[in-house]
């Protein structure tokens, strides 16, 4: 059995140097650039919230990146090896209903707070400094996880991969990330997202179209079907019927386990909730759910090639395990995918495994790092400590937040990495501890009758609720055995997962039937008592304005995303996963093969929108900073026309606060 790393560590430290230090480079001339030609000055407003301004590709594109943890590629490729056909596809759908059901408190925060620089505002102005601090909790332990979870990830398949120390790893991989995030801020990070994103999707084009049509060793689904059904007979299923089969109940539990306990990250993560805020009111639909089904398709088409691949090839001497089967510890560091790869395409195979994980690394761990500053900034330095803090004192503060943040989630997951915490372990703990803050808010947002007292205490409650059960449900499924192995049984997580979750709202509804309060909160009143950077432009003040016809789309857009939530969460993830479970078949040649196709026919299409819908919507400025580069256009058109822009808004602001009162 192979244990040595398949790279040289050359490659370990080259990915993460070289390429970190170019892209610094790359996004410190962009804010340049974006700086010079087109207005853009770094204001506190535009650092954190990218001017609100942001249009639907980008919000895409920013979402599937955001989204494309180091998890996301190696957990779905080691779903699929171990479980087969239904890995890459449950992976899929359950990341997908999270971000979609997300949808809702996106709508719901730009039609009741759209001046917000983070969520925690609203609790601290809903249920004041005690209610803040509670929420404040849980949102600083989900990004702070989360963050240690994209290193732990990253960190560890890096030195599976090229034999780089893992403490190496957790440093040298955020490094450049830290510099161009303090250095363009918000905005920056949206511009490096689309430029991760296109990385990924191009190499997993070309990695499962070769796999799938070209390839000698597979070469069509038709093959893989085979090589599948006769790896079976030696390697057989642990968990399933076989591997072209969705009989399997551990996998049914696993993906559930994930969906749950991931709400979190979504609901209650402030890099998510930051999208929201920077972009554009009428963007909010169409960026997050176009952001979901074309991030749906890389899980999916990820395991359903190279995951699969290693499973199918492991008979064949290209397998970097053979005559065997990867280890408890090459499985567990998410090394299907890179084993995969490197089978079908030798050396460069790994190496392209190991350049989407950095760009998942890189690009996660940017999101994380802004949301952080705007917490940091706004929900603790200006609230209480700085009060009457200047537009550049909260730049500053939002700088040291990056550079500080950055060294706490390195040390931390060199922590993790030490005591033995994989990134699958981490990922089923997280729901179960922080998913009441879903609940929470949720009815901050959408119920006017929530209580400080049934969050102070309803929250905690839930988190408590929740570690008893998962406890309980060890014990009965452990045989009376509660360890780190047990722990982690699918039973006992699902468990703990769905009371955390369900448990926290019931409290809160409770408790603020029980005492409520002498008048319901007026939800149109967040908006009233946000408070803006000094520094702010006419540009961004415009952007804050709702008129009713924006507000009659945002809540028209909610029905539609409740159709579509209905669709996805009944119908893909519960109706047709049961219905393939229960009718107990392997998959015919012909169903096997129109599976792969409508995924390779979804992943280019997928790739298509991500990569060129931002272009098409960004192509006026794209012109115009290109004119002004090259000398094409007449001089200080761009300052004359950033004047103009400014001016024609500073109009729209007088005329809308003049309607408004």
């Amino acid at each position: 059995m192979a244990t040595e790393a398949i790279l040289s560590q050359g490659y370990g430290y080259g990915f993460s140097l070289g390429i970190g230090a170019a892209f610094a480079l790359l996004m410190y001339l962009i804010t340049r650039i974006l700086t010079k030609y087109m207005g853009q000055v770094q204001n506190s407003e535009r650092f954190s919230t990218a001017s609100r301004n942001v249009g639907s590709g980008l919000i895409a594109s920013s979402t599937v990146s955001a989204w494309t943890w180091p998890a996301t590629l190696l957990s779905s490729g080691t779903w699929s090896y171990q479980h087969g056909i239904s890995g890459g596809m449950m992976y899929g759908i359950g990341g997908t209903i999270q971000v979609t059901l997300f949808v809702f408190l996106a709508l719901q925060m730009k039609l009741k707070a759209p001046g917000a620089h983070t969520v925690s505002e609203c609790f601290y102005i809903r249920f004041g400094k005690a209610g803040h601090w509670v929420f404040l909790f849980y949102c600083a332990c989900t990004n702070v996880l989360i963050s240690s979870l994209l290193l732990l990830g990253g960190s560890q398949g890096f030195a599976a991969t090229t034999g780089m120390h893992v403490v190496a790893a957790s440093f040298l991989l955020p490094l450049g990330v830290v510099v161009y995030t303090a250095l363009g801020g918000l905005k920056a990070t949206f511009i490096s997202d689309w430029i991760h994103t296109v990385i990924i999707y191009m190499v997993l084009i070309v990695s499962c179209y070769t796999i799938y049509c070209s390839s000698d060793l597979i070469g069509s689904p038709s093959k893989m079907y085979h090589l599948l059904q006769e790896v079976q007979e030696v390697f057989p299923s642990e968990t399933g019927k076989s591997y072209v089969s969705f009989h399997d109940k551990q996998q049914i539990l696993l993906t559930w386990t994930v969906m749950i306990g991931g709400l979190s990250s979504v609901f209650g993560d402030p890099g998510y909730s930051q999208r929201a805020i920077a972009s554009d009111a009428k963007s909010v639909f169409q960026g997050y759910m176009m952001g979901g089904i074309c991030w749906w398709i890389i899980p999916m088409c990820l395991g359903s090639s190279a995951g699969l691949a290693c499973r199918a090839l492991l008979l064949n001497p290209v397998s970097v395990t053979y005559p065997n089967e990867l280890s408890a510890a090459e499985t567990g560091a998410g090394l299907p995918v890179i084993y995969g790869l490197a089978a079908i395409f030798g050396t460069s195979g790994a190496a392209c495994g190991l350049l989407m994980l950095f760009m998942s690394v890189t690009s996660a761990t940017s999101a994380e790092l802004i949301a952080f500053s705007s917490v940091t900034t706004y929900d603790v330095y200006r609230t209480y400590i700085n009060p009457e803090a200047t537009g550049k004192q909260l730049v500053k503060a939002g700088h040291i937040s990056v550079v500080g943040f950055g060294f706490f989630m390195a040390c931390l997951s060199v922590v993790f990495n030490y005591i033995g915490v994989t990134s699958g372990w981490l990922l089923s703990f997280i729901g179960i501890i922080l998913t009441p803050e879903v609940g929470t808010v949720v009815l901050c947002l959408f119920w006017s009758k929530m209580t400080r007292l049934s969050l102070l205490i309803g929250a905690p409650l839930g988190t408590l609720t929740g570690i008893a059960c998962w406890l309980a449900g060890t014990y009965c499924y452990g045989d009376g055995i509660i360890n780190k192995s047990t722990v982690m049984l699918n039973e006992a997580t699902v468990i703990g997962n769905f009371t955390s979750l369900f448990s926290a709202p019931i409290y809160i509804v409770l408790i603020s039937y029980l005492k409520p309060d002498a008048e319901p909160f007026d939800l149109g009143a967040f908006d009233e008592k946000i408070t803006m950077g000094d520094d702010v432009d006419e540009e961004e003040k415009k952007a804050v304005i709702m008129d009713d016809q924006e507000k009659k789309l945002l809540r028209r857009q909610s029905w539609w995303c409740l159709y579509l939530n209905a669709f996805i969460l009944l119908g893909c993830y519960v109706i047709l996963p049961c219905a393939l479970y229960g009718w107990n078949q392997d998959l015919s040649e012909k169903s096997f093969t129109t599976f792969i196709v409508f995924c390779l026919i979804w992943l280019v299409l997928a790739a298509m929108y991500i990569i060129f819908f931002p272009l098409w919507q960004g192509r006026d400025s794209l012109l115009t900073v290109f004119k002004s580069i090259t000398g094409m256009a007449k001089d200080n058109e761009c300052v004359e026309l950033s004047q103009a822009n400014s001016q024609e808004d500073a109009e729209v602001v007088e005329i809308s606060h003049d309607e408004k009162h």
